[in-house]
């Protein structure tokens, strides 16, 4: 079998990938959100990949692995990886999870991020009853059992008021306006910010008690030592995790030694991760035990092989494992599942990717009837990731551009 196009288009929220056979078996894969430059570097992919057997999926990665850095710019190395196992279990005849080494779970637990709020009793929360009242209604109706809240400068409410002032000493507004300017460096807190955000986990622990596990996103801009004195502030109240508190997101670095720092003065659980393209970024942070939890985003990371190994080596350290999840994808949910149900003791749960938009769950096919349910999703035994498009459907939402995705 030899690899004989690479393709991709913009389907709803994803820009999806597809790696095509000589053979007549196709992979499919998800990108996170909308990022032209994949689509700009996929003739470039194609040329180093066309005429491997993507059966022996290390041997294609070898090609293009040097070609990836942190986020975003592993996306593309890491989606054409899912894809090649895709093939690679659809030509063997088996689900992924059985190439990866086999499941040791049956079903695999998931978690809620509240960035997608369509269902939600207060899609517009801002305050911490209101986004407490979010969770409740996410393990109530859908049966979540760990969710995870904005806050810090995740929170849209706090970081328009460190930019008015009274939160921080040293955040401004930049002029123009960035997406993701480099606040690794972070923050100085004043006594009023750091009580709110103390003050603000408080308030929904209080209201949900101990009916859910809650994480909290804290998004990089914190400085170390106000990272620190907020962890030991919330220790009272058994938080799951606060994820990337210094750095994150769009963070080209790991700063292991500042979160070793924070890590070792706190009983509160510190994560990190989503940003790291390779195993070999996260020796530190697992070697010196910089964060109690790491998340490897698989569409970021390298591919699931690569989060598979981080996570055994994460375990032989006794560090937890609570992978970031492909957002908005039924084919990264689909990957996701499969790798999590091979990992180690150390796994937690996974950032569950709903489809947006809702349509998505009707232009594919392979998910069995009930797959999600009391906050776990139930692993499926077909062949690849077992997700196939019903492309007849499918092609209604194809862009012009992209007409000939399915040829």
């Amino acid at each position: 079998m030899k690899i004989i196009d690479l393709k991709s288009a913009i389907i709803g929220n994803n820009i999806c990938l597809r790696v095509k056979t000589d053979k007549g078996i196709d992979g499919y894969s998800q990108v996170e959100e909308f990022k032209d430059f994949v689509n700009v570097n996929v003739p470039y992919f194609r040329e180093m990949i066309l005429g491997c057997d993507p059966t022996n999926v290390e041997d294609v990665m070898r090609r293009i692995r040097r070609l990836g850095a942190f986020k975003p710019w592993g996306k593309l190395v890491s989606s054409i990886e899912m894809a090649l196992w895709d093939i690679a279990g659809k030509e063997a005849g088996l689900p992924v999870y059985k190439l990866l080494g086999g499941k040791v779970r049956d079903k695999v637990r998931v978690y809620c991020t509240m960035y997608s709020p369509d269902k939600l009793p207060h899609p517009d929360s801002r305050t911490a009853e209101e986004r407490a009242e979010n969770i409740l209604y996410l393990n109530e109706v859908e049966g979540f059992t760990i969710v995870k809240s904005p806050v810090a400068f995740h929170n849209p409410d706090f970081r328009a008021m460190a930019e008015q002032g009274g939160f921080t000493y040293t955040s401004y507004p930049l002029d123009p306006p960035v997406r993701y300017p480099d606040n690794a460096n972070g923050s100085l807190l004043t006594d009023k910010g750091l009580n709110y955000l103390i003050e603000y986990v408080g308030k929904i622990k209080e209201v949900v008690g101990d009916k859910v596990g809650i994480a909290f996103d804290c998004g990089p801009g914190l400085t170390a030592i106000d990272a620190l004195k907020f962890a030991k502030g919330v220790e009272p109240f058994n938080v799951l995790w606060l994820e990337d508190m210094v750095t994150g997101d769009y963070t080209p670095y790991n700063l292991a030694q500042v979160y070793r720092d924070i890590t070792s003065n706190t009983t509160t659980n510190i994560h990190t991760g989503e940003q790291i393209y390779l195993r070999q970024n996260f020796r530190e942070l697992i070697e010196t035990h910089a964060v109690n939890v790491v998340g490897p985003d698989p569409a970021d990371v390298g591919g699931i092989a690569e989060l598979k190994w981080i996570a055994e080596y994460a375990n032989l350290h006794g560090i937890m494992m609570a992978p970031h999840g492909v957002f908005d994808g039924v084919f990264g949910m689909a990957a996701l599942t499969h790798v999590a149900a091979t990992m180690p003791q150390n796994y937690i749960a996974y950032e569950y990717p709903q489809a947006h938009p809702e349509w998505w769950y009707d232009i594919v096919e392979g998910l069995p009837e009930g797959f999600f349910k009391d906050g776990h999703v139930t692993v499926w035994d077909k062949p690849g990731i077992g997700v196939e498009f019903n492309i007849p459907k499918a092609q209604k939402y194809l862009r012009p551009e992209d007409k000939e995705f399915f040829d």
